[in-house]
């Protein structure tokens, strides 16, 4: 797998369409989460395969009973024909952006919890890994949400990768 880094200079795009550099959305989602207690931030990645292999991976705040805000960032790699290696990059990608986006707000002076939604579920292919990747997941610190409940890889990161 390609090591892909999420800079502060990766420039991805709001839910309202503007490119919006990394090192801003931390910026943008603590303005947005003012006065909020109750909360998610969630990170995910889906992808889709032609002739190349397209990864969204996507940021989702979400301010219970206040709407929302989200951000994505699209990379497109030479095609990745088997599903096990395209999972595993896509729970790179969230776990990476995670990471980039927690010493983001900690540059800030601010501390969020960010939960990984992984596109695998207890049906088709992909539930055959649901525990590693799971495992993936926790072990990198993160709290691991999967299909139903994994929402921003199956819902928001895959509605762009399309």
């Amino acid at each position: 797998m390609e090591d892909i880094f999420f800079t502060h200079e990766t420039s991805f795009i709001s839910g309202s369409g503007d490119a919006v550099r990394f090192e801003c959305i931390a910026e943008r989602v603590a303005t947005f989460l003012v006065g909020c207690d109750d909360y998610t931030i969630e990170v995910g990645t889906d992808s889709q395969t032609s002739d190349v292999t397209k990864y969204v991976t996507a940021i989702v705040v979400h301010r219970r009973g206040r709407g929302g805000i989200f951000f994505y960032f699209t990379l497109v790699c030479k095609r990745m024909p088997h599903l096990r290696d395209r999972i595993y990059m896509e729970t790179s990608l969230s776990i990476g952006c995670a990471v980039e986006l927690l010493e983001s707000f900690l540059d800030c002076g601010m501390m969020y919890d960010i939960s990984i939604h992984c596109d695998v579920g207890p049906n088709g292919r992909t539930r055959e890994l649901i525990r590693e990747i799971t495992g993936y997941v926790t072990a990198s610190g993160f709290d691991c949400k999967v299909k139903p409940e994994g929402t921003t890889a199956c819902m928001v990161a895959d509605r762009f990768s399309k």
